[in-house]
């Protein structure tokens, strides 16, 4: 009578055992299925690329370190983002819903590959170049499964048009 006592209790526990295996089974797919966490390592914007792609309009860019003459790693616009990567202009569409900057940029951009979160760091608002607001950032890269492929604390100035269209930032 023991040994059919002991049967019935370990059936008991087969169907919640083989769930647990599933579940672990499941998670090693997913992991061994997704890519290869790779850097993501932006170049910053020369004044011949920002001339040539019309990235001078309206909106915001930010600079990495403290100093206001440094060269912009991303640009954020009303309508679209844009990033240098192995010396080719990625564009991102603005992420409905996030915060909206000063010029109408807005702080999430999302593109196939990655996506951009411009974060406001504590600090104080400075002047940019042509006098644009400023103000310490953070710029964070995320690949396209979540994880910080770049990060980076800088500065972010905003300014708006001119009446010629273009901006005081470039």
């Amino acid at each position: 009578m023991t040994v059919s006592a002991l049967s019935g209790c370990g059936d008991k526990d087969a169907p919640q055992a083989k769930a647990v295996d599933d579940a672990q089974d499941v998670a090693l797919v997913e992991k061994l299925n997704q890519p290869p966490f790779k850097p993501v390592l932006p170049q910053p914007f020369t004044t011949e690329d920002i001339a040539r792609y019309d990235l001078a309009r309206a909106g915001c860019m930010f600079r990495p370190g403290k100093q206001a003459d440094e060269q912009p790693l991303f640009v954020a616009q009303q309508d679209r983002g844009y990033l240098k990567i192995e010396g080719k202009l990625y564009p991102l569409a603005v992420k409905s819903g996030s915060a909206e900057l000063p010029s109408g940029a807005h702080s999430t951009y999302i593109g196939t590959q990655n996506w951009v979160e411009l974060v406001a760091q504590a600090g104080e608002d400075g002047a940019g170049p042509g006098g644009a607001k400023s103000w310490p950032s953070r710029l964070v890269i995320h690949d396209s499964n979540e994880r910080v492929a770049f990060d980076s604390l800088g500065q972010v100035s905003c300014a708006p048009s001119t009446p010629e269209g273009s901006t005081a930032q470039g």
